[in-house]
């Protein structure tokens, strides 16, 4: 791609981003100062390697999945947000009574999109016992961890009692990290060190309803999979490494997501913020970068 193409393609997704239309040569030639012919060659060459698509003969081009990928992780590093406004939000975190549920309600005031803050323990408490008991649908798995603290979970797996007593003799601790699955357990196994992983883990979650003033949102499909990827909260398991800003583009389809990693004291976390493809990136990555520095209060400097 050459530094002209580059140019086009980026005018071209800003102002689809902003007018949510397919956008015309006519404007990106005034806009970039280019003929008419040159504009329309130069698209046309940019929707042969697959970075535009022209949804009607007559109408304008409109970005492809990757065309907004490209658009986005250019915009890496992220602009942050100034100096006088991370302090002045950090001022109001510090003061805040529930400083995680707070950041994630400006994190959707800043950015319009919904948000997730994930936090996982840096290293988790050994596990002491582990008793697995049958339900009418499913198994009761409750982890009982060392200091005290104990977590249930429901697992979506039935199997006979004798199979949950060898798990069980398996599962024998202290360990911090469940022990290789026995022959035939390998499901029960996989279940469990999800739901382990998850009781360690924390989520909150602001700003759905904000999701609805997208013109995507009028697509069931696009709004049944955005609550799905905000109710589930993603994999806390895998957070983006600490000082480090991802986008993740299309990866459920239609959708796209700007995360940052950051660590505070013994936890590990991640801000996510939600929206269509078509998303505001620029002002994404600015809110969610310049607020994971906020948190841990890197802001400085």
């Amino acid at each position: 791609m050459t530094a002209r193409q580059r140019a086009l393609l980026h005018l071209l997704v800003e102002e689809y981003i902003r007018t949510k239309t397919p956008v015309p040569s006519a404007r990106l030639a005034e806009g970039l100062g280019l003929s008419p012919a040159l504009a329309r060659y130069e698209l046309i060459a940019l929707e042969e390697m697959g970075y535009l698509s022209k949804p009607h003969a007559s109408a304008g081009r409109v970005p492809t999945r990757q065309a907004f990928r490209q658009y986005s992780l250019s915009l890496l590093p992220p602009k942050p947000l100034p100096e006088a406004t991370q302090e002045r939000l950090q001022r109001a975190l510090e003061g805040a009574r529930e400083p995680e549920a707070f950041l994630v309600k400006m994190a959707v005031g800043l950015s319009g999109y919904p948000a997730l803050l994930r936090l996982r323990p840096r290293n988790s408490p050994k596990v002491l016992q582990v008793h697995l008991s049958p339900l009418p649908e499913g198994t009761l798995a409750v982890f009982v961890l060392e200091g005290g603290r104990v977590k249930e979970a429901r697992l979506p797996l039935s199997l006979p009692t004798e199979r949950l007593r060898k798990a069980e003799e398996a599962l024998s601790g202290p360990f911090a990290v469940l022990p290789p699955a026995p022959r035939g357990l390998e499901e029960l196994f996989a279940h469990l060190s999800r739901a382990l992983s998850a009781g360690l883990s924390l989520v909150y979650r602001e700003g759905l309803a904000e999701a609805l003033k997208e013109p995507e949102a009028k697509d069931p499909g696009f709004l049944e999979r955005l609550v799905t990827l905000y109710e589930a909260g993603g994999d806390e398991a895998v957070l983006t490494p600490p000082g480090r800003v991802d986008v993740r583009v299309g990866e459920v389809e239609g959708l796209s997501q700007v995360q940052a990693g950051f660590a505070r004291g013994e936890w590990l976390g991640e801000l996510v913020l939600l929206g269509p493809m078509r998303m505001r990136y620029l002002e994404a990555l600015s809110v969610a970068s310049s607020l994971s520095r906020v948190y841990t209060g890197g802001h400085a400097g």
